[in-house]
């Protein structure tokens, strides 16, 4: 599962820097950008914006969130495929960048070699949300309606080869129906729509706050386990209405060739900053939880989910609208 070394104290990661040697040894010694690759409001954002201050403060620099949107979110990820190696430039990423993407588009960067995994930086609760003025009010409800309804439910996503297209193709594949994919620009137009009625269904964690005020009809998630925040909802998998798909995280990367000991200088401080309750408290909300993960472990995660989503994708005929 997911691994968690002990903490290392707050004072203990400026150390690593110069226990390291060599010329990242200083590293940093400037503001650090992390280029988000969608548009503010949604679930990648909401995981960067809560580690922002806390991060900036134990590494000593100004740490600086760029959202940098667009084509399911390649353009922020080649950005920084092309930056230098220098642990300035940074990419807080969802699943589908690194596993989705490329089994579904043509993209400017090779996910597999031109990126350094640096840390896991949480887990999301994706629900699964519909607009109230469909007659659902339960999963099951939505498989007879859309059974009986064919091609009449649509469902936004945060764009193109993401996660939030994947899970509904998965689950639509897993249960028989059809569902037609709108993608947006990111989560939180996505979500918009959603409210507006353009579409009928969005599964996404983004959506967890409408469900709780009554805004939008939750039907069920998308988790490992049922979301601490809508503990009443069923999860898909213990419905069996999901079938094989890999966990839905966020996590930090760097371009290839990022220095081993600004990895570790990193993940140390990430480590600590992901351990804080209020960390936690932003990220609950909006159907986030932090999760830490370094190392080997999550570079095989990395590409056992490139994998498992690989198949998946040949599997429902998930494609780019």
């Amino acid at each position: 599962m997911i691994a968690r070394r002990p903490l290392l104290g707050l004072l203990a990661a400026p150390a690593i820097a110069h226990a390291q040697g060599g010329a990242s040894a200083n590293w940093p010694q400037r503001g650090i950008t992390l280029i988000v690759p969608y548009p503010p409001g949604g679930s990648t954002d909401n995981v960067s914006r809560p580690i922002q201050q806390p991060l900036s403060a134990l590494l000593g620099q100004n740490v600086v969130l760029e959202n940098r949107g667009g084509a399911g979110g390649s353009i922020g990820a080649a950005a920084v495929a092309q930056a230098r190696p220098d642990g300035y430039t940074l990419l807080v990423f969802p699943t589908a960048i690194l596993t989705i993407s490329p089994h579904l588009m043509r993209l400017p960067y090779d996910p597999a070699r031109d990126f350094t995994p640096v840390a896991m930086l949480g887990i999301s609760d994706a629900v699964v949300a519909m607009h109230p003025s469909v007659p659902v009010r339960t999963i099951q409800d939505l498989v007879a309606y859309a059974k009986a309804h064919p091609g009449r439910l649509r469902f936004s996503s945060a764009g193109n080869g993401t996660i939030t297209q994947m899970i509904g193709e998965i689950f639509a594949s897993s249960v028989g129906i059809r569902l037609e994919h709108v993608p947006y620009r990111g989560s939180a137009p996505a979500h918009t729509a959603l409210l507006a009625g353009e579409v009928e269904l969005q599964f996404d964690p983004v959506a967890t706050p409408s469900v709780k005020d009554g805004r939008v009809i939750g039907l069920a998630t998308a988790g490992a386990t049922r979301s601490p925040e809508l503990p009443d909802l069923p999860t898909l998998r213990e419905l069996g209405m999901y079938g094989p798909g890999g966990l839905s995280f966020f996590g930090l990367a760097g371009p290839a060739g990022l220095p081993p000991e600004i990895v570790a200088r990193l993940a140390a401080a990430l480590e600590q900053v992901l351990a804080l309750p209020e960390v936690a408290r932003a990220m609950a909300p909006v159907g986030l939880r932090p999760a830490f993960e370094t190392g080997e472990a999550f570079a095989r995660r990395i590409a056992q989910d490139r994998a498992i989503f690989g198949e998946a994708v040949r599997r429902t005929g998930a494609r780019v609208e």
